[in-house]
């Protein structure tokens, strides 16, 4: 494998993790909203996209950052 995919694959782990990590006590908190709002299932749906697409973004942007910061000092 080359180092190229390594990085790549390193990436894809770290960002998957940090995804748990995050989502997990995000989508509890969420579906408590959602309870007590008592928000139908399609206001739910729509809720969480909007919610979990946000996040997502985010998320993937600093980890982009950070890997390319991270790549660049090693000169990969």
């Amino acid at each position: 494998m080359t180092s190229d995919k390594k990085a790549a694959l390193r990436e894809a782990v770290t960002d998957t993790v940090i995804a748990t990590i995050l989502n997990f006590p995000l989508n509890l908190v969420l579906v408590a909203i959602a309870f007590h709002y008592e928000l139908s299932i399609f206001q739910t749906s729509v809720f969480f996209t909007i919610v979990f697409s946000g996040v997502a973004i985010l998320r993937k942007t600093y980890i982009r950052l950070y890997f390319n910061k991270r790549n660049k000092r090693k000169g990969i």
